[in-house]
């Protein structure tokens, strides 16, 4: 296996360490990122709710306020429990790819 990233050493996986660094300033960086838009679309959303606007549109940035909804799902646990045959007759088994997790120890 010829790759920059990952190779094998004595039978050990070895990751570039530039890239592990990296992906940790990365993985940081985009905490940050999601933390302060989040904070931004409550302070958009709790100012459109004060002032009943439902759009607003500044300098390209459009902030649309979607009305709450309600909705209605099925309770699988229950009915598994309560209704097995039913429950087995409307079940559906798929195929789940399988995923790599990376995560950034602190």
């Amino acid at each position: 296996m010829n790759n920059e990233l990952v190779k094998i050493e004595n039978n050990e996986i070895v990751l570039n360490q530039d890239y592990v660094e990296q992906y940790k300033r990365f993985v940081k960086l985009k905490e940050e990122i999601e933390l302060r838009d989040k904070e931004v679309k409550q302070a958009i959303k709790d100012f459109m709710e004060e002032t009943g606007k439902e759009k607003i549109v500044v300098n390209g940035l459009i902030a649309t306020i979607r009305k709450a909804t309600t909705r209605t799902s099925l309770d699988s646990t229950k009915l598994k429990k309560e209704l097995p045959d039913i429950y087995e007759e409307y079940s559906k088994t798929t195929n789940v790819a399988s995923s790599l997790v990376l995560s950034v120890a602190d």
